[in-house]
């Protein structure tokens, strides 16, 4: 127990020692006090005598709160809840969104295979030679081609030097038709075609239009030049020319007759306004640059998925038109170029060159990719009448095996992962291919091959 060490300062079992100074009266009891009712009292001396004046004696009288209104301030309740309480929860909720969100998206993500198809990369020499056949006399499994035709025209202004007196006859392309027999039908050297107005137009040359072909007319593209000079002459295109002089035989009449797809051009007579001739020839070079680059373009479009074309083997052949008055006496030079082109089947083309290096693969499976190097060679003018085309080709090109997508999710639908690589084993066509599986806690490809996609990805070459 804890020693006490206030101590009483009197003596024990001696008098009280009276203060030193005698002028310091003793001090008094300490009051008691009462209120109403509730009165302590004091505690009685011990022994009966004067209660001893010590620390410990000293009474202590708790007092009663004061009754009467509270006036202290206390913080009221808040009405809702704190704010960033709130926003805690409204996090937690829009972070569950997400997460939920994720979770279906990756759920519902469809099961990818990435292939990579095989390839063969081609370089080509002025050994490689090529024989193309008309399409409508092409043997089956030799390569064949169709002829494109287009024509562009470009203009350009010179200053004039006075005029010139001249007479200068339309002239324009038209289509010959052989409707009539499946043999040959031959036209001799300005046979007469005419227009449903009258209007009478020559070949220049001898024709020979092919046979027809089941229900297919047998056709040939050929230039005619109008019977007089004159604007008149200068027509728009022309549904049907009839040739007269077979009316005496009524069946070659109907089946051999013509067409053209553009307006007849170059027609006039009097006087127009003319150029210094070192003026012309350089405005003539400027617009052919012109033209051949549109030509260029235009075969270039020529070439796709399903068809190819080559520049070097077209025929371009330029015609000068008449030129016409310019305001502030100048003279508009106007050029016009045709453009004949063979254009070959994209899959047949490809199979022929890889039988010609020795590549496994069948019709249909393998497509080329022309490289930038890649060009043509012929020792002849391209002529669409021609029985057949020999040509050479140089540069580099590149072989690409066709992979067919459908049948490759067909073979993987339903199947385990683990037969993945058996099952692109049996695909010659493809090198390499790769796997991801959706929802990735499956391991199997989906039932319906329709729930795969199939992504392409072909080799970069540039050549």
């Amino acid at each position: 127990m804890a020693k006490d060490y206030f101590e009483d300062i009197t003596p024990p079992n001696g008098p009280p020692i009276k203060p030193s100074r005698p002028d310091i009266p003793p001090r008094p009891a300490r009051p008691t006090f009462q209120d109403d009712d509730d009165s302590i009292p004091a505690a009685p001396p011990m022994g009966g005598g004067e209660p001893e004046r010590s620390v410990r004696n000293i009474q202590i009288t708790p007092t009663r709160p004061r009754r009467g209104p509270d006036t202290r301030e206390y913080p009221s309740a808040p009405s809702h809840p704190p704010r960033i309480g709130r926003m805690w929860i409204w996090g937690g909720v829009g972070l569950a969104v997400v997460v939920l969100a994720v979770l279906l998206l990756v759920a519902l993500r469809p099961t990818t295979i990435t292939v990579t198809p095989r390839s063969h990369t081609i370089l080509f020499d002025e050994t490689a030679q090529f024989t193309a056949y008309p399409a409508d006399s092409a043997l089956p499994g030799t390569l064949s081609y169709t002829v494109e035709m287009n024509s562009f025209e470009d203009s350009q202004v010179v200053s004039a030097q006075g005029v010139e007196n001249v007479n200068e006859r339309a002239s324009g392309t038209i289509t010959v038709y052989n409707n009539y027999s499946t043999s040959p039908v031959k036209l001799i050297k300005n046979t007469r075609f005419e227009t449903p107005d009258g209007l009478i137009f020559r070949t220049p040359a001898e024709i020979s239009i092919p046979g027809k072909k089941e229900q297919t007319p047998g056709q040939i593209s050929v230039t005619v030049i109008a019977d007089e000079p004159g604007e008149r002459y200068n027509v728009a295109a022309v549904s049907r020319f009839t040739v007269p002089g077979l009316k005496s035989t009524p069946d070659m009449f109907a089946g051999v007759y013509a067409a053209s797809a553009e307006a007849m051009s170059g027609g006039f007579s009097g006087e127009r306004p003319i150029a210094a001739p070192g003026a012309v020839e350089s405005a003539k070079a400027e617009i052919r640059d012109r033209l051949e680059k549109k030509a260029r373009e235009a075969i270039q479009a020529f070439s796709n998925d399903d068809m190819i074309a080559f520049f070097d083997l077209s025929h371009l052949s330029y015609e000068s038109l008449p030129p016409t008055a310019e305001a502030g006496d100048g003279v508009r030079l106007h050029e016009r170029v045709r453009v004949e082109v063979p254009v070959f089947p994209a899959d047949l083309f490809a199979q022929v060159i890889a039988k010609s290096v020795s590549a496994d693969a069948e019709l249909g499976s393998v497509h080329l990719v022309k490289g930038a190097s890649l060009s043509t060679q012929t020792e002849t003018i391209f002529n669409a009448s021609l029985p057949s085309l020999l040509f050479s080709l140089q540069g580099t090109g590149q072989l690409i095996w066709n992979v067919d997508t459908e049948e490759l999710a067909t073979a993987l639908a339903g199947r385990d992962e683990s037969a993945f690589e058996t099952i692109v084993g049996g695909f010659p066509s493809i090198e390499e291919a790769h796997a991801r599986i959706q929802p990735f806690w499956k391991s199997s490809f989906p039932d319906k091959a329709s729930s795969m996609k199939i992504k392409v990805e072909e080799p970069d070459f540039t050549g």
